[in-house]
C-alpha cells in the first residue's frame, strides 16, 4: 500500500503525462522524439540521418497543426517543416548521385532554396511574436548584433574563403557561408525579442536550433578550406545537433498548446544570458580589432586601439556597476516607501492592531487606540488588554488569548465592552491571529474594531424589520408572528385567541383631498385612539396603508372583545381635529374567534373576511366572522375569477329601463342597465357583480364596452323608428372609469363608431365622484359638454355636493334618489326634500328626473310637486331595446311626434317643445335646446 505522502506525487505524475496521452499528436510527438534521439546516438550514416530530418519534420508539421496555435505560428512551424524537407533533399542529392550525371548544381539550388526557407521561418517566427516592436533597445540591440557578428564572421571566416568554386557562382563557398551566417545572424536577433514569448523553450529552442543549423553549415562549408584537421570527429554531431533541438522545441511547442501555465516572465531589468549576446559580439569585435594590430603595437593606431578597447571595456564594466548600484537604490527606495506606506497605513486606520503576549500585555499598539479605548498608545504598553474591558468580558478575553489563540497560526474573533466613563459604552469586535513564530512579530495580533454604530444600526434595523416606522406598532410579520404564538399557548392553556382586522373607511378621500401628510396624521392618531382601546397585554398592528390589526388572546368568553370592537368603531368615529372640519374616518372591523381547527392563515383570512362584510353592510362598524360569509367570499373569489373571461366572451347584455314625462307618459328616453349572461347561472344582476369588477378592476373595460354597446344599439333603434330619433339614453360612469380612464376618448369613439347624436346621450355620475379633484372634474365635464353630451348627477341628495360645485359643474340634470320618492306617502313632511331637490333645479335651470316610482300616488304627488320626468317599475321593468318599441309610452310619444313641426325643440331629458303650444325659453344647461 502506498503511503500518504506518494499519493501527491503519483497524480503530478498523471498531470505531466495527461497532455501526451490523451491525443494522438501526443503519441507522434514521442515517437518522433525517440526517432530522433535513437537516429543521434546512431553513427552518422546517410540513413540515420534522414531518419532524423524526417522525425523532425514530421514534428514541425505536427506542431503547426495545433488548433491552439495562432495562425502566424503555425504557419512558422509550417515554414521550418519545409526549411527541413529542402535540407534533406540537398544533403541526399549531394550524397545520392547515382540517379544524377552531375547532381552538383541541382544540389546547391536546393541549399539556396533550403537558405531562403530558413530565412523565411526565422521572419514569420518572428512575426509570430508579440513584442514590442517599437521599443528603441530592441533595434538598437538588434543591430549592434548584426553589425558586430556580422564583422565577426566575415573576419574571422568569410575573408579566408575564395570568391568563386570550381562550379561557377552556384558552387562558391562563400555565397553559401555568408547566407550562412546571415541566418546565425537572424537567429540571435530572434533570441533579442522581448520576454513576453521567451518564457517558452519551444520558442527559444527553435531560434538555438536555427543559429545551430547555420553554424553546422558554416562549419561544413570553411571548415575543409581553413583548417582541414578540425572536420576530424566532430561532422556528426554538429549535424545532427539541430535536428535534436528542433525535435524539443516541436514538442515544447506542443505542451503550450495543451493549456500548461506559462512561467512568470521576469523584469525587463533582470539580468540574463540572453542580454549579453550585445555584449558578447562588441567583445568579439574588439578582440578581432586586438589581433588585427597585434603587430603594429609600436606605431601610434595600435597603441590607440588598445586603449580604446581597454577604454571599452572598463566603461561596461563601470556600467554593469552603476546600473547594480542603481537597481540596489532604487530597491532600497522602493522598501522605504512601501514601508513609509505601510506606517501611514497603520497610523491612520480606523482599526486598532496590538501585540500581546501570553500574559495579555500589550507590547505595542497603534495610535488609533485613543479613539476606541480614551488612553493615548504609549500609556497602553505594558498594560494588560484586559484591564481596559468591561467587569463581565475580562475573563473571557483572557480564555481568548491565552486558550483560543495557543497554537501558532490559530485564529479567532471575540466581541467585547469598553467602558468609556461618560460616554456611551463603546462595543469592539476583536479578531486574534496567533503570529509568535513571525520573528519581526513574536505575539498574538489582535485587530480591534470599534462596532458600535454598527451594532446601533443592527439593532434599529431590526426595530424596523417587526415595527412600522410610521406609527411605531408591530409590523405584519411580528403580528403574524404573535398570532402563531398565541394560537399555540391557547391549545395548551384551553383559552381563547381573537383577531380583529380593522379598515379606515374613508382614508381615501383624505388623502387625496388633504394630502398625503394629513393622511399620515389621521394614521398616527388612528394609531394611538386604537391602542387607547385596546388591554395591556394586546398586540396593536399596521398591516399596511390604511389597514390595523388587533390581537387579543387569553380570553375566557366574547365579551372583552366585543367591548375592544366597539370602542374601536366608536373613537374612529370622533372627528379629528386637526383636519379643520367635521371629517370623520370611520372604520370597519371584523372579528374572528380561532377555533381549535384553526391555524394562523385561517384565522386571519377569517378576520379579512368579517371585515370586508362590515364594509358591504355599510361600514362604520364590526361584524362577528360565521361560516356563511367564507361562502360569500369564496362567491366573491369566484365572481371576479370570471369576469376578465365574460369580458372577452362577450358575455355581458344591455337591458333598459324607459324615462317618461310625468304629465303625458310619452317616452323621452331610456337608462341602460348591464346585466351578465352566465353560461351556468344564467342572468345575473348587476348587484352581484359590479362592487367585484370595482374592487378587481374591471371596472374600466365593463364600463367602456356598456358605453360604447348603449350607443350602437340606441342608434339601430332610432333608425328602425323614426318617432325615435331624440330618444336619449343615459350611462353610468363609475369612479374608476372616470379618474383612471379617458372617458372623452371613450365617449368620442363610441360615438363615431356608433353614429349615435352627442345630445342624444346622457352621463350620468354620482355626487361624491364631483367631490374629487374638481378642477380636474370640471375640466373633464366642461370637454363633454362641448360636444353636446348630456350631464345628470345620479342619486341626488345621498351625497356630498353643495351649490356651489352645481353652480360650477354643467350640469343638466337632477336624479331625485328612490329613497326620497319611497317617502312621498300624501303627508307633506314627506314630501319636503323631494320639493326641496325640485325648486333647486329649477332655480339652477335643470330638469329633474325622479327614480324609483312604484306606485300611483307617488307619480302624482311628484307632478304637483313640478317634476318633469321619472322612471320606475310602475312604468316598466328593465327589458331588451326591441321589447319598448310597442310599450304605451311609446305609442303615446308616436301620438306627440305627428304634431312635431320644424321648430320643435327637445330638452336635456327629450321633452318636446313645440312652439303652437309653448313658447320656447332658452336653457342654459344644455346646447340647442331650451327649457319649459
Amino acid at each position: 500500500m502506498d503511503s500518504k505522502a506518494e499519493k501527491p506525487v503519483r497524480g503530478r505524475i498523471a498531470q505531466k503525462l495527461l497532455p501526451w496521452v490523451d491525443n494522438p499528436r501526443g503519441w507522434l510527438m514521442l515517437v518522433g522524439l525517440a526517432a530522433a534521439v535513437t537516429a543521434f546516438a546512431m553513427p552518422g550514416s546517410p540513413v540515420a540521418r534522414a531518419a532524423m530530418v524526417v522525425a523532425a519534420m514530421l514534428m514541425a508539421v505536427l506542431a503547426g497543426s495545433l488548433d491552439d496555435m495562432p495562425p502566424a505560428r503555425r504557419i512558422a512551424w509550417r515554414c521550418l517543416a519545409v526549411t527541413l524537407a529542402l535540407y534533406m533533399a540537398a544533403g541526399w542529392v549531394a550524397t545520392t548521385p547515382f540517379w544524377l550525371a552531375d547532381p552538383g548544381p541541382l544540389s546547391q539550388w536546393l541549399h539556396l532554396a533550403y537558405a531562403a526557407a530558413a530565412a523565411a521561418s526565422i521572419g514569420a517566427f518572428m512575426i509570430s511574436t508579440r513584442s514590442r516592436s517599437s521599443d528603441p533597445r530592441f533595434w538598437l540591440d538588434a543591430v549592434i548584433v548584426a553589425i558586430c557578428y556580422g564583422a565577426t564572421l566575415w573576419y574571422t571566416v568569410l575573408l579566408k574563403l575564395p570568391s568563386a568554386g570550381d562550379g561557377g557562382w552556384l558552387a562558391s563557398p562563400l555565397l553559401h557561408a555568408t547566407l550562412a551566417c546571415v541566418l546565425i545572424v537572424l537567429a540571435m536577433v530572434l533570441l533579442l525579442r522581448p520576454a513576453d514569448w521567451r518564457g517558452w523553450p519551444g520558442m527559444t529552442g527553435f531560434a538555438a536550433g536555427m543559429a545551430v543549423l547555420g553554424g553546422a553549415d558554416l562549419y561544413r562549408i570553411a571548415a575543409p578550406l581553413i583548417e582541414p584537421a578540425l572536420m576530424t570527429g566532430a561532422k556528426r554531431p554538429l549535424s545532427a545537433l539541430p535536428i535534436a533541438v528542433f525535435c524539443l522545441a516541436s514538442v515544447f511547442e506542443y505542451l503550450r498548446s495543451r493549456r500548461f501555465e506559462a512561467p512568470a516572465h521576469r523584469a525587463d531589468g533582470d539580468w540574463r544570458l540572453v542580454h549579453l549576446l550585445p555584449f558578447l559580439g562588441l567583445s568579439l569585435t574588439g578582440l578581432a580589432l586586438l589581433v588585427l594590430q597585434l603587430e603594429q603595437l609600436d606605431e601610434p593606431v595600435g597603441v590607440m586601439t588598445y586603449v580604446v578597447c581597454t577604454a571599452t571595456i572598463l566603461l561596461l564594466t563601470r556600467q554593469a556597476l552603476t546600473t547594480s548600484r542603481v537597481a540596489a537604490v532604487q530597491a532600497s527606495l522602493a522598501t522605504r516607501a512601501a514601508e513609509a506606506r505601510f506606517s501611514a497605513l497603520i497610523r491612520n486606520s480606523a482599526d486598532v492592531i496590538a501585540i500581546v503576549g501570553n500574559d495579555t500585555r500589550i507590547n505595542y499598539v497603534t495610535p488609533s487606540a485613543e479613539r476606541v479605548f480614551g488612553h493615548r498608545a504609549d500609556a497602553l504598553v505594558g498594560r494588560p488588554i484586559t484591564d481596559l474591558l468591561a467587569e463581565e468580558d475580562r475573563v473571557r478575553l483572557r480564555e481568548f488569548i491565552t486558550r483560543d489563540l495557543a497554537k501558532p497560526g490559530a485564529s479567532a474573533v471575540a466581541e467585547a465592552h469598553v467602558p468609556r466613563g461618560g460616554e456611551k459604552q463603546r462595543i469592539i469586535e476583536i479578531v486574534g491571529t496567533n503570529l509568535e513564530s513571525e520573528p519581526t512579530v513574536g505575539g498574538r495580533v489582535l485587530n480591534v474594531r470599534d462596532t458600535t454604530d454598527r451594532k446601533g444600526l443592527e439593532d434599529q434595523l431590526r426595530r424596523l424589520a417587526f415595527h412600522d416606522p410610521l406609527t411605531l406598532l408591530a409590523n405584519r410579520a411580528l403580528f403574524r408572528d404573535r398570532v402563531e404564538h398565541a394560537i399555540a399557548v391557547s391549545r395548551r392553556s384551553n383559552r381563547g385567541v381573537a383577531v380583529l382586522f380593522i379598515d379606515l373607511d374613508n382614508f381615501k378621500k383624505i388623502n387625496d383631498s388633504l394630502g398625503h401628510g394629513q393622511g399620515d396624521r389621521v394614521l398616527r392618531t388612528s394609531a394611538q385612539r386604537l391602542v387607547k382601546c385596546t388591554r395591556t397585554g394586546d398586540t396593536v398592528a399596521r398591516l399596511g396603508g390604511d389597514e390595523f390589526a388587533v390581537l387579543i388572546e387569553n380570553l375566557t368568553s366574547r365579551d372583552p372583545v366585543i367591548g375592544v370592537a366597539s370602542r374601536i368603531v366608536e373613537a374612529l368615529q370622533e372627528p379629528f381635529s386637526f383636519l379643520g372640519s367635521d371629517l370623520r374616518v370611520a372604520a370597519s372591523v371584523g372579528v374572528a374567534f380561532a377555533t381549535p381547527d384553526d391555524g394562523v392563515e385561517e384565522l386571519l383570512r377569517n378576520a379579512d373576511v368579517a371585515m370586508y362584510a362590515a364594509k358591504g353592510q355599510g361600514k362604520g362598524r364590526y361584524i362577528v366572522f360565521e361560516a356563511a360569509m367564507q361562502h360569500a367570499a369564496h362567491q366573491r373569489l369566484e365572481v371576479e375569477a370570471e369576469l376578465a373571461k365574460a369580458l372577452s366572451e362577450n358575455q355581458f347584455q344591455l337591458h333598459y329601463q324607459p324615462i317618461v314625462d310625468l304629465q303625458s307618459g310619452y317616452l323621452l328616453g331610456v337608462e341602460a342597465l348591464v346585466r351578465w349572461r352566465h353560461p351556468k347561472r344564467g342572468l345575473v344582476q348587476p348587484g352581484e357583480f359590479i362592487g367585484v369588477a370595482e374592487d378587481s378592476g374591471h371596472m374600466i373595460g365593463l364600463g367602456r364596452w356598456v358605453l360604447r354597446q348603449a350607443c350602437k344599439e340606441v342608434r339601430a333603434w332610432q333608425e328602425h323608428l323614426p318617432e325615435g330619433k331624440q330618444v336619449r339614453v343615459a350611462v353610468n360612469v363609475s369612479g374608476a372609469q372616470f379618474e383612471k380612464a379617458d372617458l372623452y376618448a371613450d365617449v368620442m369613439s363610441a360615438l363615431k363608431e356608433s353614429g349615435l347624436d352627442a345630445g342624444c346621450l346622457v352621463i350620468e355620475m354620482t355626487e361624491s365622484m364631483l367631490m374629487q379633484n374638481t378642477d380636474a372634474t370640471l375640466a373633464k365635464l366642461q370637454r363633454l359638454k362641448k360636444i353636446g353630451v348630456r350631464i345628470a348627477i345620479d342619486d341626488f341628495g345621498t351625497g356630498y355636493s353643495s351649490l356651489s360645485y352645481l353652480h360650477r359643474f354643467p350640469i343638466d340634470i337632477l336624479k331625485i334618489d328612490r329613497s326620497f320618492v319611497e317617502r312621498l306617502c300624501g303627508r307633506k313632511d314627506g314630501a319636503a326634500l323631494a320639493r326641496a331637490i325640485i325648486t333647486l333645479g329649477e332655480t339652477l335651470g335643470l330638469e329633474v328626473v325622479a327614480e324609483g316610482i312604484e306606485r300611483e300616488h307617488q307619480q302624482r304627488e311628484l307632478i304637483e310637486l313640478g317634476c318633469v320626468a321619472g322612471q320606475g317599475y310602475y312604468y316598466a321593468q328593465p327589458s331588451l331595446l326591441h321589447e319598448l318599441e310597442y310599450s304605451v309610452h311609446m305609442m303615446r310619444r308616436r301620438s306627440i311626434a305627428d304634431t312635431m313641426t320644424a321648430d320643435t325643440r327637445f330638452t336635456a331629458t327629450g321633452r318636446f317643445l313645440i312652439s303652437e303650444l309653448r313658447q320656447p325659453e332658452p336653457d342654459t344647461g344644455a346646447t340647442g335646446t331650451f327649457g319649459p
